[in-house]
């Protein structure tokens, strides 16, 4: 437990990325030395605001996270925040179902879906019926309205989770086939690991695009130095970040803030964050990993928050695709961390939503199906 606990103190010295419009009163210079800093006060404050009618939707995912993973996260991570997850704090929350239309267990790809689109489909389905059609996501819902699209993994570009809000295919093996997709419909801002694997996966046309129509940071690194040639935000952006990692991060939430900067526009943006640790861990029999993933969600989650405070136009929900390992909690207080995750594989327990915004209190209490998050989530997008 000791060695838990200093992997979630540990702490990363935070790069502050160039904004778009940056306020007068910031300091010159690119590294912050606070990190990702909120207060309990702060996040209270900001979570029982008030909310106007979102011009701006953004979905955090943490893949395979379920419920006892956020409430073992709390306990082993109490030097993160004085006060604990900022998810703790969040008052409108309650649990989702997580089924597809072909099993009691689901996939990422069918779940990607279903919370993407608002319809059932078969696991390995991405963006399409069990009919095999092609069902309209989020992103293209957002387009039709004017808004900029956003798209952050810490995995490949061509996962289940950030293909599933993109585009559509049979089979997400399918991983050239979706990332070139992906990289067509050109969303504004898309983040994920692995340049080299990516550049493999693109057909000619999507390096054509990727080579003559985004701006490129290759590594993390890199970015402020690629976002300085481009302070008006006129190209679209594509930054690899560092992947997933086992310890605590803020990198995630770095890139989120870049995002909320560069996607702010007149009629708003969908911006869609997964966070791939808690499943990519429970798969490998590593709890320290899972809780840690669950922190670095809930890093991103205080960024996002942080941006809602000057922006209430906005509507924030974070949620699972899915639950990974059947995590149980402690009962004697004397187990292993390790012999709390009980399977590598997906399971089907419900998961965790919780919700900030307008009309959010629609989740407060209750158990909704994954569908029904897509739902309430695409009527925002319209406008409704």
């Amino acid at each position: 437990m000791k060695r838990l606990l200093a992997l979630f103190l540990s702490c990363l010295l935070i790069l502050s990325f160039t904004a778009c419009d940056p306020p007068a009163q910031e300091p010159e210079g690119w590294y912050s030395q606070n990190g990702i800093t909120i207060t309990e006060s702060q996040v209270e404050k900001i979570v029982n605001g008030e909310f106007t009618t979102p011009k701006n939707v953004i979905v955090i995912i943490g893949d395979g996270m379920g419920p006892n993973d956020i409430t073992l996260a709390e306990q082993h991570a109490k030097g993160v925040y004085d006060f604990g997850l900022v998810l703790s704090k969040i008052k409108n929350h309650g649990l989702s179902t997580t089924h597809s239309a072909s099993h009691e267990v689901t996939d990422s790809a069918a779940s990607g879906t279903a919370l993407a689109t608002g319809v059932k489909t078969n696991n390995g389905y991405i963006g399409k019926d069990v009919d095999g059609n092609d069902l309209k996501n989020m992103a293209e819902i957002a387009r039709e309205q004017g808004k900029k699209i956003g798209i952050i993994t810490d995995e490949d570009i061509s996962g289940a989770t950030p293909s599933a809000f993109v585009v559509h295919n049979i089979s997400r093996d399918n991983r050239s086939e979706l990332a070139s997709a992906m990289i067509k419909f050109r969303p504004d801002v898309l983040m994920s690991q692995d340049h080299d694997g990516t550049m493999f996966m693109l057909d000619d046309e999507g390096r054509q695009i990727f080579d003559h129509e985004y701006l490129v940071a290759k590594d993390f690194k890199r970015f402020n130095t690629v976002l300085d040639t481009d302070p008006d935000c006129q190209k679209p952006f594509w930054g690899f970040l560092d992947g997933f990692s086992t310890a605590a991060s803020d990198n995630l939430a770095q890139c989120a803030e870049v995002a909320l900067r560069r996607l702010q526009n007149e009629n708003g943006f969908f911006l869609m964050i997964e966070s791939a640790g808690t499943d990519k861990f429970g798969h490998r029999n590593d709890m320290t990993g899972k809780l840690n993933s669950v922190v670095t969600l809930d890093r991103t989650v205080a960024a996002v928050l942080k941006f809602m405070e000057k922006n209430p136009d906005t509507l924030l929900l974070i949620t699972s695709d899915h639950e990974t390992g059947h995590v149980q909690l402690p009962v004697t207080g004397e187990e292993r961390l390790s012999d709390l995750l009980t399977q590598t594989e997906h399971s089907a327990t419900p998961v965790r939503v919780f919700a900030v915004g307008k009309g959010t209190e629609y989740f407060s209490g209750k158990t909704v199906d994954n569908t029904d998050i897509a739902k309430f989530l695409i009527r925002a997008i319209d406008g409704e």
